[in-house]
C-alpha cells in the first residue's frame, strides 16, 4: 500500500511499464545525452574544486 492507500496495480499506461515492448533509438539516444552531460557537469565540479583548492594552498603557502 502506498501513501496515496492505492495498492499500485492500476493500469494507467503512463506508469505501466510494457517489458515487451523494445525501447526507441530516440529514448536510448536522449539517455546518452543526459549520461554524457551529467559527467559534463561532474568535470567541471571538479574542475572548479581543483581551482580553490589551489588557491587556498597559495594563499596559505605565500600569505601567511
Amino acid at each position: 500500500m502506498g501513501q496515496d492507500r492505492e495498492d499500485g496495480k492500476g493500469g494507467d499506461p503512463d506508469v505501466t511499464a510494457d517489458p515487451g515492448r523494445p525501447r526507441s533509438r530516440a529514448f536510448d539516444r536522449e539517455i546518452r545525452d543526459a549520461i554524457r552531460y551529467e559527467q559534463g557537469l561532474v568535470i567541471k565540479a571538479l574542475a572548479v574544486l581543483a581551482v580553490v583548492a589551489v588557491i587556498v594552498i597559495v594563499r596559505t603557502l605565500y600569505f601567511t
